[in-house]
Parts: C-alpha cells; structure tokens; sequence
C-alpha cells in the first residue's frame, strides 16, 4: 500500500437490496518528457503513438480508459485503472516534483512494469533502461493539471499545451478509450489552465518552442519582414509557426508537403503550395525553412541541401546571408551532418531547449499555486463523488419501498368492486354515489369519476372521504421520499470531502440496513 494514497469504497445496488463494491478506480500517469528520459526516447515513443490508447486497452485488461497526450516534448499516458494495489513501476522521479511523490512513484509494480514493456517493446527499446515518470492517484491528477496549465512543458507557461492536451482527449473519445474519470481529469485540468491564463502572465509572455525556435532563428538573419519562408511539412507547429512568423511581419511563406497535403494547408493558410518535386527549388529562394513533419526519416540531409547551399553562397541574392533551418520535428526532419555545411545553420529541439528563458519565478509560483489549489479542491469533489455509489444505493432502497408502497395503493382486480361499492351493515348497496352493486356487477360505472377498469385512475368520494387519483399519490410518495433523501445525499457527500466517509457509511449501514465491505478507489 502506498502512503498518502486516498482511499474510498465504492458501493453500488446489486439486486435484492444487497450492496456490492463496484470496480475500484485508479488514476496512474506515466510519461516521458524532454527532463526524463530525454528528447531522442521521446522521439522513438512519439513515433509509435498513433493507435497506443486502444493497443493498450485490448493489452492490459486492467486499464479502462487511456489517454495518449503526444507532443513534440513529451510522452504521456493518463491511464483509468480498474486497482491500485500493485502500482508504481521501475520510475525516476523528475527533479522538481514534490518529495512526498516518491512513495508513490518508486514502488515496483506488475501494472507499471507490464505497460513500460508493453511501451520498450512497440519503440524497439530495452525495457530496463525505460525509465518513466510514474505518479499514482493524487499527485497524477495533480500532474496532469500541471501539464494542461504549461507549467511541466520545455518552455514553461506554453499556451499550445492545453489545446494539445484537449485534442489527445477527443481521439482517445473517438477511439473509445475515454473513460468518464479520464474526462473528469481533462475538464478539470483545461479549467486549471484557464484559470492559470486568466491570473498569471506566464502565457501572455508568448512562451511556446516555435516562438524559442524563430528567436534563435532570427538572430542569423536580416530583419524577418525581409525573409522568406518555406515550411517543411504540415505537423503540428505548422499552424503556429505560420501565425509566429506572420506576427513578426514575415509574410512570404511557402508550404511543401511529400504526403501532397501542402494545398489543403496553404489554403486554409493562405499560402503558396510548393508542388511536388520542386522542394530544391523552394528551398534555394528561401533565407529560413522550417521543418514540421516528424514522421519518418530526416527529409533535408546533407546531399540534399549541400548544392542548395552552395548555390546560395554564389547567388547575388544569396550571398552573406545563411540558409537557416530549423527542426521542430520530434523525430529529426534534418540530418545533423547538415549543420556542419558551409552557408547553414541548423538549430534543431535540442538547442531550443538550451535557448529557453527562464520564466519569471513569481509568475511560476502563482501558477503553481493555482494548480495546487485546483488540484486540492478536484480531490474534494472527487472525494464526494465517491459517495455517490452509496447514495445510488440509499436512493434505490427506498424507491423500491416507494414502488412497493404504490403497488398497494393500486387495487386488485379482486378487490376494486368491494372498494368501489362498499358493504353497509353486510348488505350491497349506493356506497359510492348511486352506484349498486348490480350496475357494478355489470360492469357499468355512471359516475364518470370513477372507473372500473384497471388503473383505477379516477378521483371521487368513498363514505364522504376526498379519493386522490393513483398517478397523484405516487407522485406525493416519491417527492417525500426525495426530500427524506435530500439530507442525508447532502451529508453524504459532505462526509467524503471530509474524510469521513467511513463512518457515515457505517451509520447508513446501520439506519437502512445497507450492507458493503471497504475497497479502495484513487
């Protein structure tokens, strides 16, 4: 068991009344970044993320939900887990997370070490040298949020990630491996980062790697309204690196696409398409290219761009002025041999990294205070929401007492005549209205208030004493039994953000005669 892990039973009806315990729920993150274990793992993990959500639940049937977050920095797994009684897995704290972390992320785990096999094995890499970041419950949650809010990314307090992190929700949606905790998690982090936006400054800054990335690469030009542009590739920091460049005044920007996607996108850019075959030539005229693919082997090596260079460098409007490139592909667009060419300067994720400003230290802290207080009030609504399995169950006991009791109201065939004309002094008679017990004998029913037939719905009088219609009274039984159960829903709830939930649970135990054994939920 592991230490300051929170801890909830989850009850649910099961049938005859009984209470039974639910699947218990578990939230793991198990991720790869640009910190641990690197830029070159995280390039080979990326490339095998297309389809891992669903590979994963056929694989593990432990998991009920994963959500793949895959981004040019990073590789992470939100995983909905059916038990936490064996996690953790082989795992190296990253350097910044809290102490308190470590019991939760060190510990040896059958779940861990299955998905970073399952991980090694699909990236061609040894298993023992995979070293995740793995955090358990609370302080995954907690993460995740840290994520969603920029303040885990390579440039801290980047605005790209929360909109990253939305669209890994919608494929894992699309792909049917969004679990309802999994969307709780993502709602709650994407709030997280609005409010992180909102109070602090860190992502009015324009902190994002293709803003790094052109800094550095406008250092090694003229003035970039001045340059011309060509984007290599259509991935996802072609959008924002158009918009990048065009804030900065640069407007003469080409697209080239080898997957012949370069029209689609220039016209929804309002670009001009390179055409297939003619990437040299884009290239000889561009002052910067910017590689966004990442898909696959480098596109621009050495043989490729050296003649491109060297014409350049004999050109009227070339000369004194590099060919520079910038690699923004996860998994290198631009062979690192090119670098060293005359006329080239190649910046490629690794020099952005060492470019990265640091961000303001009181904007940091604001934000990660905002995260952290998220993140407190997330685990008390959560710790309320665990109840609800035992409110399920309270409210389904006294609806069946409610139905039951309605059920008695509805008379019986059998019955409905005696009901409907009422022995006086043991002889038949006018009880209800003018109505013998011939004419109900027959059948017939004057009183149009009153009919014999099933559902017995009509309002009337019986010995001078108001009848409430059926529908009626079953409605007065289920509104009092809603405000009856008003309360304890209220305090329920109240008990599990408190901590109490054990012994609320026993008093209900007790009252109603619920019946449940403790699990664990985080």
């Amino acid at each position: 068991m592991m230490s300051g892990v929170c801890r909830h039973a989850a009850i649910v009806p099961a049938p005859h009344g009984d209470v039974s315990i639910a699947h218990v729920v578990t939230t793991h993150l198990l991720s790869a970044d640009h910190r641990l274990p690197g830029l070159d793992v995280v390039a080979r993990l990326g490339a095998v993320a297309p389809g891992l959500g669903p590979d994963l639940l056929e694989a593990v049937p432990a998991l009920r939900g994963v959500l793949v977050l895959s981004t040019c920095n990073r590789l992470t797994l939100l995983i909905d887990a059916d038990s936490w009684a064996d996690t953790g897995c082989p795992a190296a704290l990253h350097p910044d997370l809290r102490p308190a972390d470590a019991s939760q992320s060190a510990a040896a785990s059958d779940l861990g070490e299955t998905i970073t096999a399952f991980l090694a094995e699909r990236a061609g890499l040894p298993a023992s040298g995979l070293l995740l970041t793995h955090l358990v419950g609370a302080a995954a949650r907690r993460e995740m949020l840290a994520i969603a809010a920029g303040l885990s990314s390579m440039v801290v307090g980047e605005a790209q990630i929360v909109g990253q992190v939305r669209r890994a929700a919608e494929t894992a949606a699309a792909e049917g491996t969004l679990s309802p905790e999994l969307v709780r998690v993502v709602e709650r982090a994407s709030a997280t980062a609005r409010r992180v936006a909102h109070e602090t400054e860190l992502s009015g800054q324009g902190r994002s790697v293709v803003a790094v990335g052109v800094d550095q690469a406008a250092g090694h030009l003229p003035p970039l309204e001045d340059c011309r542009a060509l984007i290599v590739g259509t991935g996802s920091y072609a959008g924002a690196t158009v918009a990048d460049l065009r804030a900065r005044g640069l407007t003469d920007i080409a697209v080239y696409s080898a997957s012949n996607r370069a029209e689609a996108f220039a016209a929804g850019h309002g670009l001009h398409a390179v055409p297939t075959g003619a990437l040299s030539q884009a290239m000889s005229r561009a002052d910067l290219v910017v590689t966004c693919r990442g898909t696959g082997g480098p596109i621009l090596t050495a043989d490729v761009v050296a003649p491109i260079a060297a014409e350049r460098a004999g050109s009227a409007g070339g000369a004194g002025r590099p060919l520079v490139i910038l690699d923004l592909a996860l998994t290198r667009d631009v062979d690192e041999a090119v670098g060293a060419l005359p006329g080239v300067v190649h910046l490629d994720l690794a020099r952005v990294r060492d470019a990265v400003p640091d961000a303001e230290a009181q904007q940091v802290t604001a934000a990660r205070a905002i995260v952290e207080a998220e993140a407190a009030d997330f685990e008390r609504t959560l710790a309320g929401r665990a109840m609800d399995p035992l409110i399920t169950a309270l409210r389904a006991q006294v609806g069946r007492v409610v139905a039951e009791e309605a059920a008695r109201l509805r008379p019986q065939p059998a019955r409905r005549l005696a009901l409907a004309v009422p022995a006086v002094d043991g002889r038949a008679g006018t009880g209800v209205s003018g109505v013998n017990s011939a004419d109900a004998a027959a059948g017939a029913c004057p009183h149009h208030h009153l009919a014999a037939e099933p559902g017995f719905e009509a309002s009337g009088e019986i010995d001078g004493e108001p009848m409430v219609p059926l529908a009626q009274a079953e409605r007065a039984l289920r509104h009092l039994a809603a405000r009856l159960l008003h309360q304890p829903t209220v305090m329920a709830r109240r008990a599990g953000q408190e901590g109490r939930e054990e012994a609320y649970r026993q008093a209900l135990e007790l009252v109603w005669g619920l019946e449940s054994t403790g699990e664990n939920r985080d």
